[in-house]
């Protein structure tokens, strides 16, 4: 009942503190450590902080990766932080792939690739490919997003681009496991797409773009409803024409 109490305590009020008070109270002792730690709080601290504290902004260079603080849209130079990866690794392998609600989706080139699910604010991380075949992800062909649920779980969407087929598979934060779609099957997913891309998100929806270099006509866009778990492809091929959709279900 005690940890339930201070559980409330935490997600009503010190949820609304600002991000470097909450990291001094993760000191106070063990449990308020393991609390303000937790991925629901993190949700909640995001979601009630992010319209009042200022943006910040993360470059990755060959010898650093540099936090600066952004406002109002404007890049604070003066408010330069070096930061530290996790990872022991060379900073030239990093490419950041996505990132939403404060975390960051980085690939290490490495044999075979790594993704690491990163919270720079805390410094913790994941890596999303462990105890998995070295050809789970692929840099060069896969796409990524990443999204919240109704049940403020957090979400990696990785679209697997192999030869004609699409295989949708599902990271769940809370569970730590990956799920599998329906494959999205079709002579459209032709190999010769250039596929790499970032999911946007937006009411709900990732959004990946898949243009087509030689044949602009077969451009189109995957939407994934983050609710449904439903995908649309949009074709876009005059803008003067009607867009096609078509729906696929995950059963």
């Amino acid at each position: 009942m005690e940890r339930l109490e201070f559980q409330m305590f935490a997600n009503e009020i010190l949820s609304r503190l600002p991000t470097k008070c909450v990291a001094r109270l993760r000191c106070v002792s063990k449990q308020w450590r393991y609390e303000l730690s937790s991925h629901l709080f993190a949700i909640i601290h995001y979601r009630r902080t992010a319209k009042y504290e200022d943006h910040k902004l993360i470059t990755l260079t060959k010898s650093s990766i540099d936090l600066h603080n952004l406002i109002s849209g404007i890049v604070d130079i003066s408010s330069r932080k070096i930061i530290s990866f996790p990872v022991d690794t060379c900073l030239s392998n990093l490419t950041i792939l996505a990132s939403e609600y404060g975390l960051l989706l980085i690939s290490i080139r490495w044999l075979p690739n790594e993704l690491i699910l990163w919270n720079p604010t805390t410094n913790q991380f994941l890596n999303l490919c462990d105890m998995k075949p070295k050809d789970f992800f692929d840099l060069k062909e896969d796409a990524l997003g990443i999204y919240i649920d109704s049940s403020n779980d957090v979400k990696i969407l990785l679209l697997q681009h192999r030869m004609d087929d699409v295989v949708p598979r599902v990271y769940s934060r809370n569970t730590c496991e990956w799920k599998t779609l329906t494959s999205l099957k079709g002579p459209d997913y032709s190999s010769s797409l250039y596929w790499l891309s970032s999911g946007t998100l937006c009411n709900n929806v990732l959004y990946f773009p898949s243009p087509h270099y030689l044949t602009p006509a077969k451009s189109y866009t995957i939407a994934f409803d983050v609710d449904s778990e439903t995908f649309s492809k949009q074709f876009f091929q005059n803008p003067q024409h009607t867009s096609y959709v078509y729906c696929w279900k995950h059963p």
